[in-house]
């Protein structure tokens, strides 16, 4: 709508409150809290005036000068005359979301109605209320600081030109915002500011000409925008991420949990600084607000503030002396509580003064990536060394009473079959040698699997899990495990090979990936562990603390408080005979298990397929990974609430830590797998599964699970296991299914990936179908052909003993 310029001019406005003194007016972040009937209230805004209100509703109120040019005196209505049309409407809004500019206008009647009042608190607008000249004379006013006052000049409140409009003037002012937040970074460190418009009510007619207020005959009342005030830009996160004022409670809390349940939490004796009674230690007072890699711990991870005990790390006292420099600007700004710093600030000035760990972490990161994406047929070098060191493995796992196999085991097996075919390759000329580093691959995975790292690994995190509660104890702790991860690595494994050094390693997986073709689709995501300054890895550690705490401060409601010596069995007792069948410590039996992979299949039937260096096999890693959880195990069944739990024996679960699955047929996740390791670190990669409870013709109990295991990489494939576990009357355990994977290269778009961890089941699949269905119409298939989503991987069958029966 066009209407004739304003008459009005405003020569200056700003933000201020009346008798305050604070040094500043508006804050950088505010806590958002949720009330009754669904409402948010923004906390403390703009500032806690006089002092902090320790309710959801402590604010101030804000006041609003404006300062009106001197026009000549036939254009301008007097006085009483722009004190009536002049109005102040404020909201807050994101700094994405759409603005009225000066000149536009908007309809009374709709403004109106959006305005918050006692009877209608999720109205967007709050209105402002003109103050008398005489209340604000009365009052003995000192302007604060704001971060748009930009004008010195502006005139004095006694100015005749001069008006005072009060924002939510209150005896307890609530702010309320109802911006619909979300979990993704953007949305988190999204920017809001509140905006004052100042509007000009005007009556518009038909011919777009502007009457005089007394005429009757217009066609509506509007309001047209004069000029925009608008607040310094901050940043609003919920009230439960930071309260601080509760963390000492949780800490209580959790202390007294983790008694309950007496979790050994702590190797040195309560007497040691540092140390509280009950075994927990108490970040929380001396926690180093950043947390600084060190070369050498103390042995409590709260004390992380001495610097001088990582400089040997540096290669020149030029570099000490700069840390040495940023750890005491660091300390300079902690001790002032005043200071306000945002999140994305602060995360980069940690990683920053971290360099070194943030080096070490993606050297880790490298490796760790380097032993998933090495194909089994890779190791044929190394064949009979890892066959050998297999078999020690398993035999760990199988007690010592149980029958030896007759024959090698089904994982050497396994093994062995993909180094013919890598031998195969290599006849052709096409294969490639990486020894050295195939060794340091294989020995870290096993090292990192081995019994003696999953305890001690199991031992930090029970130990340490009350840090999840505060993210600077977590960021200390997070330092502390790298840096003994890495001294553990180095010294056991890498150590005793020619590469020597963690860094050494990292250059040659660079090499390999950059020098062999089977690695081609990997050099993006080397690229993208190598960019930028973040830890790699603080995600997934992060939620394995996550998890440990949920586990070590829950216990099963059959057991009483003071339990000791808790167990899986009495954790989850069998009712009835059913589950006393099926409840119990299971072993593999070596001689009972046949793999059949289509790539095998295909190799020996004098197939194609797995001569081309680019097909995808199963790692090392996922062998050794799927040996810790499918050899031994415990299990619990509860067919009131069609339930099934599985631990399994070696890993980083506690005592009554498990896979627990709800067999109701549904689309569901778990928490962890069966070794402990939680579900919630790979962005939506695994967790999802569907599971069903039932008895068959014959009156035996079956349970059917389809797993999920998703891939993000592009090049690569997902999977989907389908199996059917039954318990004979034999006293035998078996488990029979197939194997599915994607028929595409990639699982998902790359348009989608940044959304899979938000994603359900369902859409999951739903995007592979559509996807699956562009690619065969792009391949001008028929239509009376169906695109297929998955194509058959494998099939497999696990028979298992019962421990006590041998």
């Amino acid at each position: 709508m066009q209407t004739p310029s304003s008459s009005l001019h405003v020569i200056s406005s700003r933000f201020f409150r009346l008798e305050c003194n604070h040094e500043y007016l508006f804050q950088s972040e505010y806590k958002r809290s949720n009330r009754t009937k669904g409402l948010k209230i923004l906390r403390c805004f703009p500032h806690c005036c006089p002092e902090h209100i320790d309710r959801s509703y402590c604010g101030s109120s804000l006041s609003i000068e404006i300062q009106l040019a001197e026009c000549p005196s036939q254009s301008v209505p007097s006085k009483p005359a722009f004190r009536e049309i002049l109005s102040v409407f404020a909201r807050f809004e994101a700094v994405s979301d759409g603005s009225l500019c000066p000149g536009e206008c908007v309809d009374v009647n709709i403004m109106e109605q959006e305005v918050q009042t006692e009877t209608h608190l999720d109205g967007q607008w709050i209105a402002g209320v003109l103050v008398r000249p005489m209340d604000v004379m009365a009052t003995n006013h000192e302007p604060v600081k704001t971060d748009n006052d930009d004008n010195d000049a502006a005139a004095s409140l006694e100015e005749p030109n001069s008006l005072v409009y009060n924002l939510n003037g209150k005896a307890f002012s609530k702010w309320y915002y109802d911006w619909e937040s979300g979990a993704n970074k953007a949305q988190r460190l999204m920017k809001h500011v509140l905006k004052a418009y100042i509007v000009e009510r005007i009556a518009v007619e038909r011919d777009n000409q502007v009457p005089t207020i007394s005429n009757q005959e217009t066609l509506m009342q509007v309001y047209r925008v004069v000029h925009v005030v608008s607040s310094p830009e901050f940043t609003v996160i919920s009230y439960r991420r930071a309260p601080m004022d509760q963390l000492q409670l949780a800490h209580a809390h959790a202390a007294v949990q983790l008694g309950k349940t007496q979790i050994p939490l702590q190797v040195m004796s309560s007497s040691q600084e540092g140390v509280s009674p009950n075994g927990l230690r108490t970040f929380t007072n001396e926690i180093h607000h950043w947390g600084v890699y060190k070369s050498v711990h103390n042995t409590n991870v709260a004390r992380e503030d001495d610097v001088a005990a990582w400089s040997s790390k540096l290669n020149s006292s030029l570099q000490s002396e700069f840390y040495e420099a940023e750890a005491k600007r660091r300390r300079r700004m902690y001790s002032n509580h005043q200071e306000l710093m945002h999140p994305l600030e602060d995360k980069l000035c940690w990683e920053h003064l971290n360099a070194p760990a943030v080096a070490v972490s993606k050297s880790m990161a490298l490796l760790l990536a380097f032993v998933r994406w090495a194909p089994l047929r890779l190791y044929v070098p190394v064949a009979a060394e890892l066959v050998h060191l297999l078999d020690q493995r398993i035999f760990e796992l199988v007690p010592a009473s149980a029958q030896k196999p007759t024959k090698p085991n089904c994982f050497s097996r396994l093994l062995l079959q993909y180094a013919q075919i890598e031998e195969s390759i290599r006849a052709t000329g096409e294969g490639t040698t990486l020894r050295t580093l195939l060794r340091v691959a294989s020995q870290t995975v096993l090292w990192l699997y081995s019994q003696e790292t999953c305890h001690w690994i199991r031992h930090f995190f029970r130990q340490n899990a009350t840090s999840v509660l505060d993210k600077m104890a977590m960021r200390s702790c997070f330092l502390h495990f790298l840096h003994e991860l890495e001294e553990r690595l180095s010294a056991e494994v890498i150590a005793a090979t020619a590469l020597r050094r963690l860094s050494n390693v990292a250059e040659e997986v660079i090499a390999a990936v950059y020098s062999c073709e089977l690695f081609y689709d990997r050099r993006p995501l080397v690229r993208q562990i190598l960019s930028g300054q973040s830890f790699a890895g603080w995600n997934m550690f992060v939620a394995q603390m996550r998890d440990t705490y949920i586990g070590a401060t829950s216990l099963p409601v059959s057991l009483p408080p003071l339990c000791r010596n808790v167990t899986f069995s009495a954790a989850f007792p069998p009712r009835n005979v059913v589950e006393r069948r099926w409840n119990g410590e299971w072993c593999l039996d070596m001689d009972d298990v046949q793999w059949d992979v289509n790539e095998i299949r295909s190799f020996g039937n004098g197939g194609k397929s797995s001569a081309d260096p680019r097909v995808p096999d199963v790692s090392l890693f996922s062998l050794v990974k799927l040996i810790s959880q499918i050899v031994r195990f415990e299990v619990a069944i509860d067919i009131r609430e069609s339930s099934l739990r599985v631990r399994a024996s070696q890993g980083l679960a506690g005592c009554v830590d498990c896979m627990h699955l709800v067999l109701d047929g549904k689309d569901r996740v778990y928490r962890t797998c069966p070794n402990g390791i939680t579900s919630c670190g790979g962005d939506g990669t695994c967790g999802d599964y569907v599971g069903e409870m039932c008895f068959e013709d014959t009156g035996q109990l079956a349970i059917f699970l389809e797993i999920y295991n998703w891939s993000l990489e592009q090049g690569t494939r997902s999977y989907h296991v389908r199996a059917k576990i039954e318990c004979h009357n034999s006293g035998r355990l078996a488990v029979d299914g197939d194997i599915l994977e994607t028929t595409g290269s990639s699982t998902f778009p790359s348009d989608k990936l940044s959304y899979v961890g938000e994603m359900s089941l369902r859409a999951k699949l739903e995007t592979i179908k559509m996807a699956s269905a562009r690619r065969y119409d792009g391949a001008g298939a028929s239509r009376d052909t169906p695109a297929a989503s998955w194509a058959e991987y494998g099939k497999f069958h696990l028979g298992y003993r019962k421990m006590c029966e041998r």
